[in-house]
């Protein structure tokens, strides 16, 4: 199931996340990850809760992952 922020009136989520994109790395990439990390890596991460919890955020980083780069998947269990 996935769940999408609720639309605001009062702004354009995918705006400002683009904003705020472009003001973090410029339209260039981060300096630091470009000399760090190879273009080709890939890598998987996994979040391990040792008791049932609510997350808050995760529509939103979802939908930040897809603006960074859209084959990015988000795979809930």
């Amino acid at each position: 199931m996935v769940i999408k922020p609720p639309p605001h009136l009062a702004y354009d989520l995918t705006a400002i996340i683009k904003l705020a994109l472009s003001e973090d790395v410029g339209g260039q990439g981060d300096v630091t990850c470009m000399a760090t990390i190879p273009a080709d890596m890939e890598v998987e991460a996994h979040f391990l809760a040792k008791e049932d919890e609510i997350i808050a955020g995760i529509a939103l980083a979802e939908t930040i992952f897809n603006e960074v780069d859209p084959s990015l998947m988000v795979l809930r269990q």
